[in-house]
């Protein structure tokens, strides 16, 4: 039954040979979100299919003990070998080495022996051969205790005439001729439900729970981390895992700037999310300085690091830290004497009103010096804003337009969210001028402000209208979506949108409103000698 089991497994194991083939010489895969792969089923029969999401290429063994490649095995199935799979809580299990003797040293009819049963085509020549259970006293008593469970393992190694017999009888061992040849043998697969595993899925303990069953039992090294403290803040995997860990040849793990996201972060009036004391997350034998960090690169040489990635130094360093050394006067690393340095567009006039956007679109390194205390010698409101800004920036005392203004040049972002609550709010002047005083000034027409004069005019289309206008008379989605008129492409100075009244004649030939084509433009623009 044995040797037909074997027979059948190497006719069968010829319809896996291309999809083992192509996964052996497989190249790196692409990044997970790039790829749409099937769920793994991990408590499936082994196959190749579901090893690849992880193990791109897998040639030769790693481990020292045996001499194997599974580029010389492509003609088996997988499964002939790998009876379970290999990875499952938290361990990884190699087949055992009574899983090669399934072929090794068999003698398949006239095809002669399979492959080599010779100890020296598997294993290194300096590799000892004896197992560490044959004590010194095996062959006496603890062989005899070890075989009580069966001698068919013995017959591994050893041959039954010549390595048991012939002892026995020189002995006067009365236990019998030992069996006549090792019985090939082939494990069974413990029925298991479906466990599937997507590497395009979001990351969740569900997918790691089968082979890591305790995700915090792992070699201390360079981090003192634990899952648990994180899971009981409710955090999700996806938070610190945004794709599966384990990708082709590789495991994708956590930069340290993925834990700044929440470490030293300020949460506004809740205080730190987390912890940014260094001994809290290294051991304390872990060197904190990194190896780059040399006299040289301490001295001057850091200049382009911080330029090019100062996210990179603010991890770790203060802005108190790099003004004491750049404001001069400071002995550095090399002994020299730091001098003032101040970026040359700081030192122009125009800079206190162009830093602003700068800083709002990042294009700046202003932590690197600047803290918030730094930006409220000027500002009156906190700078870098706290998380909960939006919902409580409403209630802060001494916030001003102006220094609003320094940042945000485009006011359309605070429209929409100020303008959304009198979305619905009648176009008169007592509903407008408490928030815009300007639009008190009579005519409205000398209103400096372009779009302030247009809603201006309006307030009193009620005389003939018989209603005053509501913002979603012009502006479509207004308050939603942004400040829309009927054509998007120009923005909300859209003259055809205004011709649709001024000069034009409604369905009883009655002119809706006056001053046609360049007469309305002429109305503000009276510079322009139209």
């Amino acid at each position: 039954m044995a040797s037909n089991r074997v027979a059948r497994t190497i006719v069968l194991a010829v319809v896996a040979f291309v999809s083992t083939a192509a996964f052996l010489a497989a190249p790196i895969l692409p990044a997970r979100s790039e790829v749409d792969a099937p769920p793994i089923d991990v408590t499936a029969p082994v196959t190749a299919s579901n090893c690849t999401p992880c193990h791109a290429v897998i040639g030769a063994s790693r481990n020292p003990r045996v001499l194997f490649n599974h580029a010389s095995h492509l003609i088996a199935d997988c499964s002939a070998c790998h009876f379970t799979n290999p990875h499952e809580a938290g361990k990884t299990t190699t087949p055992p080495m009574s899983s090669c003797f399934t072929c090794h040293g068999l003698t398949h009819g006239p095809t002669g022996v399979i492959a080599s049963g010779e100890c020296i085509d598997c294993h290194p020549k300096k590799y000892p051969l004896r197992p560490v259970s044959h004590v010194k006293d095996w062959k006496v008593k603890p062989h005899a205790t070890a075989s009580k469970a069966g001698v068919n393992g013995c017959l591994l190694c050893h041959d039954p005439v010549t390595g048991c017999d012939t002892c026995h009888i020189k002995e006067n061992v009365n236990v019998g001729p030992m069996p006549a040849i090792y019985l090939r043998t082939v494990g069974v697969k413990p029925d298991q439900p479906s466990v599937l595993v997507d590497p395009d899925a979001p990351v969740s303990m569900s997918q790691c729970g089968f082979c890591h069953p305790d995700i915090d039992t792992f070699k201390a090294g360079r981090i003192i981390f634990k899952h648990e403290d994180h899971l009981k803040r409710d955090y999700q995997c996806t938070a610190c895992h945004p794709v599966f860990p384990h990708r082709p040849a590789s495991v994708d793990k956590n930069s340290m700037r993925a834990c700044y996201r929440c470490h030293g972060l300020e949460h506004g009036a809740n205080g730190a999310v987390a912890t940014e004391k260094c001994e809290a997350c290294h051991p304390k034998e872990f060197k904190l300085t990194p190896a780059d960090h040399t006299v040289t690169f301490l001295s001057g040489q850091h200049k382009e690091r911080a330029l090019a990635d100062g996210g990179y130094c603010t991890m770790c360093h203060k802005a108190s830290v790099c003004v004491k050394c750049h404001n001069g006067g400071t002995k550095l690393a090399s002994g020299k004497t730091s001098l003032k340095v101040i970026p040359a567009d700081h030192r122009k006039p125009q800079w206190s009103s162009q830093h602003g956007p700068l800083f709002l679109a990042q294009k700046g390194q202003c932590a690197i010096c600047h803290d918030s205390k730094s930006c409220q010698t000027c500002h009156q409101t906190t700078m870098p804003h706290p998380t909960d800004w939006l919902a409580a920036h409403a209630k802060s005392k001494g916030l001003s337009g102006p220094d609003c203004k320094v940042c945000h040049k485009e006011r359309e972002a605070c429209q929409d969210c100020h303008h959304a609550t009198v979305r619905s709010v009648e176009l008169v002047a007592k509903n407008c001028v408490k928030c815009h005083p300007e639009m008190k000034k009579e005519p409205a027409t000398s209103i400096k402000n372009a779009g302030l004069a247009e809603h201006a005019v309006h307030f009193k289309v009620a005389e003939k209208k018989g209603k005053p206008y509501v913002c979603d008379d012009c502006h479509i989605g207004f308050g939603s979506t942004g400040v829309r008129v009927d054509n998007p492409l120009t923005g909300p100075h859209d003259m055809r949108g205004c011709y649709d009244c001024h000069g034009s004649l409604d369905i009883r030939n009655i002119l809706i409103a006056p001053w046609p084509g360049s007469e309305l433009c002429r109305r503000c623009h009276t510079d322009l000698k139209l």
